[in-house]
C-alpha cells in the first residue's frame, strides 16, 4: 500500500481527488502530492574490542527489539546532522560520522501500510559521552558482531547493514 492510497480528498481545498500511481493532484486548485519514502539515519557505532551498539526499541514499531540507533530525518536536515542528533537524544552521546556504509530501502512496521523508508547507514564512533538509553530506547548494549541476536532485530535491513560492517572488518 503505498503513501497516498487513502487519500480521497485533497488536503488544501478539500475537493475530491484521487491518487494516481503515487501523485494526487487536485482538479479544483491544482495542488500536487508526491508519495515518497521517509529518510531516517542511523549509527553503526563500533568500539575498540570491534563490538557494535545495538539499541533495544521501547515503542512500537518492534517494540523489545534490537535496531541501530538513529531515527527519522526532520525537514531541511541534512541526514549527518540528524545521525549526530538522534544518538545525543537516544544515547546521551556525541558522536563522529565517518564512513557512509550505505543506503538501504525498508517500511516502518510489519504491515503492507507501514511507512517506505530510505536508510542512512553511517559508520561512527563516539568522541564524548558514556551511551546510556534516552527518548525512545529501552536499553542500549555493544555486541560481538558475532553475537548479534539476528532473530531479535527490528527491521529486516538491519541484517543486511550488520552483514556488511562484518564482511568489513573481517
Amino acid at each position: 500500500m503505498g503513501e497516498l492510497d487513502q487519500w480521497k480528498h485533497c488536503p488544501r481545498c478539500g475537493a475530491d481527488a484521487e491518487p494516481v500511481a503515487g501523485l494526487l493532484e487536485c482538479p479544483e486548485c491544482g495542488f500536487r502530492v508526491y508519495a515518497s519514502s521517509k529518510p531516517t539515519a542511523s549509527a553503526v557505532c563500533v568500539d575498540d574490542e570491534g563490538r557494535v551498539l545495538l539499541s533495544r526499541r521501547g515503542i512500537d514499531p518492534f517494540a523489545g527489539k534490537w535496531d541501530l540507533p538513529g531515527g527519522f530525518v526532520d525537514e531541511e536536515e541534512h541526514p549527518r546532522d540528524c545521525v549526530r542528533r538522534e544518538l545525543r537524544e537516544e544515547a546521551g552521546v556525541e558522536i563522529e560520522p565517518l564512513e557512509l556504509l550505505g543506503v538501504w530501502i525498508d517500511r516502518y512496521g510489519g504491515n503492507g501500510s507501514a511507512a517506505v523508508t530510505l536508510n542512512f547507514y553511517w559508520t561512527a564512533r563516539i568522541v564524548e559521552g558514556t551511551p546510556e538509553p534516552h527518548d525512545d530506547v529501552a536499553e542500549l548494549r555493544w555486541f560481538p558482531p558475532s553475537e548479534v541476536p539476528a532473530d531479535e532485530l527490528a527491521f529486516p535491513h538491519t541484517r543486511d547493514v550488520l552483514a556488511l560492517v562484518r564482511q568489513q572488518h573481517a
